[in-house]
């Protein structure tokens, strides 16, 4: 899981209409629509269950201590999706045990090493690096018309990377996978048991697929010369792997956020089992 700064999430809670907007733009769907779109649920269903979602949010302070304004943020994420979500008044076992004892339905928390949502009353777990690769994949059939059939490469073979192939094996896309550690591609490749192709080289990788996944943490990725205008790419990686005038000159073809897509797959999961 990426760590995020404060100067990467300190403006998203104001920014989220016009962010809905641009997802629209890009796919046709909203930030709820997407993320319903990737647990194959009915969006009215969706927002109603929501709205009965009753969630704290409890900062953490162990390893490296909180970052500033991250559950206000979450917090501030769940409210426009609907959810009555705010931040426990304590941190820690102190903010989970009032939680537990309050009439929340939902909790979220973060460390250094998980992000999760948790349904109080259903015990489920929802997992922010799973939902994260399994909504922009989401984002990236939308993107492309459906990508049954399609090429679908996944930059980058992490953990969202792999959660992001298995989402675009179950819709049935041809993958291509791309890692600087190709042996990393070569071990994902055998665990997702389905048809995919290793591809070495970026640039044949890129001939051969216009939708990508972009989910490496590294700068510099996708050259500029290497984009053409065939090119879809839904990318969680931080930070983002094309320059800030490609991003620009791609516009509605290239889709990026930092919190909001993953926090709203979560949110869905939590609710599926009650629609």
């Amino acid at each position: 899981m990426t760590r995020l700064t404060h100067d990467d999430i300190f403006d998203i809670t104001e920014a989220l209409a016009a962010h809905d907007r641009e997802l629209q733009a890009a796919t046709g769907k909203g930030l709820l629509g997407i993320a319903c779109h990737g647990w194959n649920v009915d969006e009215t269903v969706a927002a109603q269950a929501l709205s009965q979602l009753e969630t704290r949010v409890v900062p953490v302070t162990a390893g490296q201590g909180v970052i500033t304004d991250f559950s206000a943020t979450v917090a501030g994420i769940l409210n426009f999706l609907g959810v009555p979500a705010d931040v426990a008044e304590l941190p820690d076992v102190q903010g989970l045990t009032r939680t537990m004892a309050s009439p929340a339905r939902a909790l979220f928390m973060a460390d250094d090493f998980q992000f999760a949502g948790i349904h109080l009353e259903h015990r489920r777990v929802a997992d922010n690096t799973e939902n994260t690769g399994r909504v922009y994949a989401a984002a990236l059939d939308l993107m492309a018309g459906g990508i049954t059939d399609k090429p679908a490469l996944i930059l980058g073979c992490g953990p969202v990377g792999e959660a992001a192939a298995r989402e675009l094996v179950r819709r049935k896309a041809r993958i291509i996978l791309h890692d600087i550690d190709m042996a990393r591609a070569g071990e994902l490749g055998k665990r997702l048991k389905a048809p995919v192709t290793l591809e070495a080289d970026l640039t044949t990788a890129l001939d051969q697929a216009p939708y990508i996944i972009e989910a490496t943490p590294a700068a510099g990725t996708l050259p500029p010369k290497l984009m053409t205008q065939a090119h879809r790419v839904a990318a969680p990686g931080v930070p983002q792997g094309a320059d800030a005038p490609t991003r620009a000159a791609m516009g509605p073809r290239w889709l990026h956020d930092k919190l909001e897509l993953g926090v709203a797959a979560m949110a869905v999961e939590l609710i599926t089992d009650r629609i």
